[in-house]
């Protein structure tokens, strides 16, 4: 309802535009006074009512009509408008009759004894024109009636009550956690809405809310607190870790089976090997998994791979260093690289030749190619050709002294174009006679014939590849040490 009285009350203004332009061609008169003084405005007004056109008269009432039942449709329509309606006219009415009075000071009604000015006196001191006309003078200060009531309808305003179902806000509850990092939180349990039933009364302004008035609120479904766990461990924060997150030692330290010194030791745990973090005892101790053995240690002996970064590889090369044993299967890959055998070979002092360094790649070829131990196999060519110094490894590029006899070594033993040749013949003899079971898929489509094997070991190699009782503890020493090259 409040657009439809807008638009016809547009309707009426429009009217009252064409009305008020007659309306302001009405003129105060101005009379010639003379030395008479006349008794005041209203008077002068009456006269000019009197003698003005019948038309302007009906006009003047026709717009007073209007005038009245337009103020009564924005006063019913637009009651909390009224006061700031009634204030604008009132001020706009006192502007119109200072500027008049100032611009008709000889208007000024005066309380005096004089007798009243008769019809006929003020009418012929009206201008008339050569016709006898009444001629009317245009009101330059005419109240500006249109524009008054169009900002005073501009606006509409409205109240609704309304009863409204909405969400209720949850509460959020903080605890501490001293396993967890400080300074870190955790929502432990999600919040839920509940829901409220709202009494209101909205307040519109051009069908725009502009003020909501809450009357009550009434619980309908209770909310599920959010909690939310805050980290306390300075020890977790320094590390940039958490629990069950992988980090090293930094020392060799005993585990053991209390969070205490004098408590039982579990095993030795030697420095960079990586542990599991368990759980925090308290700042001092924490609980680990090594391999599959849990116990203690002391938080001051474990690090972080995000603080000290260098610890990673250190801890792989300690676990490659691990898997060395004289038990150990020689018919499997291990894991070092490329730069691992290098690193291995290169810079020996008794290499004087340089052979087993510029041969360190296919040393590693044949660890991942067939699946022998490549440091193994370097081992048996350091011991069999002393560093490559021997005169069969100068003379036939032979650094194993293969096919040679006891007898008739240099004359028996195979003769190679290369060192990497006999290097790769010697790796398959050993995959296929030596250190697999018969029928084992060794290389291409090849299987083992097993023909002098007991166990992948090296003292197992030495039975049936070496006269020498020794010789396994030799090449093994040699393994060691190429091992704690790394």
């Amino acid at each position: 309802m409040r657009i439809n009285d807008f638009r016809e009350m547009q309707q009426n203004l429009e009217q009252m535009r064409h009305n008020l332009e007659d309306i302001k061609k009405v003129d105060y008169i101005q009379p010639d006074l003379g030395k008479k003084r006349r008794k005041g405005r209203r008077a002068v007004q009456k006269k000019i009512s009197e003698i003005a056109h019948p038309k302007l008269t009906k006009i003047a009432r026709e717009e007073q009509i209007i005038v009245m039942v337009t103020i009564f449709i924005v006063a019913a329509t637009f009651i909390f408008s009224t006061s700031i309606f009634a204030k604008t006219i009132s001020e706009n009415t006192v502007e119109k009759q200072e500027i008049a009075q100032e611009n008709e000071p000889e208007l000024q009604i005066e309380n005096t004894q004089e007798p009243e000015i008769t019809q006929e006196k003020e009418q012929s001191a009206q201008p008339v024109n050569a016709a006898g006309e009444l001629v009317l003078e245009s009101n330059e200060n005419a109240i500006e009636l249109e524009n008054i009531l169009m900002q005073n309808v501009s606006v509409l305003k409205s109240k609704e009550y309304a009863e409204e179902v909405r969400p209720m806000d949850f509460e959020t509850k903080y605890e501490d956690n001293p396993n967890l990092p400080e300074g870190e939180e955790k929502i432990v349990q999600e919040g839920i809405a509940g829901t409220k039933q709202v009494t209101v009364i909205k307040s519109y302004e051009n069908d725009e809310l502009v003020v909501e008035n809450v009357l009550s609120e009434l619980p309908m479904a209770n909310s599920t607190p959010e909690i939310i766990e805050r980290g306390t461990s300075k020890f977790l924060a320094d590390n940039k870790v958490h629990l069950d997150d992988k980090m090293y030692l930094t020392k060799e330290v005993e585990l053991k089976k209390e969070a205490e010194n004098s408590a039982e030791n579990v095993c030795t745990i030697l420095k960079s090997l990586d542990v599991v973090l368990l759980e925090l005892k308290d700042e001092n101790w924490c609980k680990i998994n090594f391999d599959g053995l849990e116990g203690y240690v002391e938080c001051k002996n474990l690090t972080s791979s995000k603080v000290t970064p260098g610890v990673v590889e250190a801890n792989r090369v300690q676990r490659i260093k691990m898997t060395l044993s004289e038990s150990m299967p020689l018919n499997e890959s291990t894991d070092l690289t490329l730069e691992d055998y290098k690193k291995m070979l290169s810079g020996n002092a008794s290499d004087k030749n340089r052979i087993l360094e510029e041969n360190a790649e296919v040393f590693y070829n044949m660890d991942k190619n067939y699946h022998i131990n490549g440091v193994f196999l370097a081992a048996i060519a350091i011991h069999e050709s002393a560093w490559g110094t021997s005169t069969i490894a100068n003379d036939k590029k032979n650094l194993f002294g293969y096919g040679a006899y006891d007898n008739s070594p240099y004359a028996s033993s195979f003769t190679f174009d290369t060192y990497a040749e006999g290097i790769e013949l010697v790796a398959k003899a050993l995959v296929k006679y030596y250190i697999n079971e018969e029928g084992t898929p060794i290389y291409g489509e090849e299987l083992a014939k097993g023909s002098y094997y007991e166990e992948p070991t090296v003292a197992s190699v030495n039975k049936r590849y070496a006269s020498d009782e020794n010789w396994h503890n030799r090449v093994y020493s040699y393994m060691e040490y190429l091992y704690n090259r790394l």
